[in-house]
């Protein structure tokens, strides 16, 4: 039951833009924001990884501002938190290791070499730098653009980019660890000779 609710809370966030757009067309944003009030309070009480509880309390802020202040714009927020959210998260990895992508690594690769920490270190910030400017052109969207745009770049085109940079960095993650043994191997060839 707890990873049932675990996945309709994660499909619910992943679809937020467009929740939020159905509800703002239909004039239904206290419901919007009760959703991801709720949302927000699910993640809190559900004991998960303490580096995303600044996602969960931005949750609960953007929500709680539009219900309070009965103001839509704080929905259109969230986004915007998210990518800072994310940011600051990858960011505490790099002052306090292992960064997050190397911990993403470990997941696939357990005995990652040296040389791969410092790739994924490299990466990490490369990470930051994503979520700087992805943060910086969702709330563009927020002040300049109609709800249409905004719904696109922020429930599909934003999501692409991860994708994109994650398997980006997982194909030359991997053609960097098969450089890396290559030279190792040939050192130890000469080093025979």
């Amino acid at each position: 039951m707890k990873n049932i609710l675990k996945g309709i809370v994660v499909i619910l966030m992943v679809a937020y833009p467009f929740l939020v757009g159905w509800g703002l067309s239909q004039g239904q944003f206290v419901w919007v924001s009760a959703i991801l009030i709720g949302l927000g309070i699910i993640r809190l009480f559900s004991k998960g990884n303490q580096l995303l509880l600044p996602l969960t309390w931005f949750a609960i802020l953007c929500g709680g501002l539009s219900l309070l202040l009965k103001d839509h714009a704080w929905l259109k927020m969230y986004p915007v938190f998210m990518s800072v959210g994310a940011g600051i998260i990858f960011a505490s990895t790099l002052i306090k290791p292992p960064s997050m992508i190397e911990r993403f690594a470990r997941l696939v690769e357990p005995d990652l070499p040296e040389s791969g920490v410092i790739w994924t270190r490299k990466v990490t910030i490369v990470w930051c730098i994503f979520f700087v400017c992805n943060a910086a052109i969702a709330l563009y969207t927020v002040l300049f653009v109609p709800m249409k745009i905004w719904v696109i770049y922020n429930g599909f085109i934003s999501y692409i980019l991860m994708g994109i940079l994650f398997l980006g960095e997982f194909i030359l993650r991997k053609r960097h660890q098969r450089l890396n043994q290559q030279q190792l191997a040939e050192l130890d060839d000469q080093k025979k000779e």
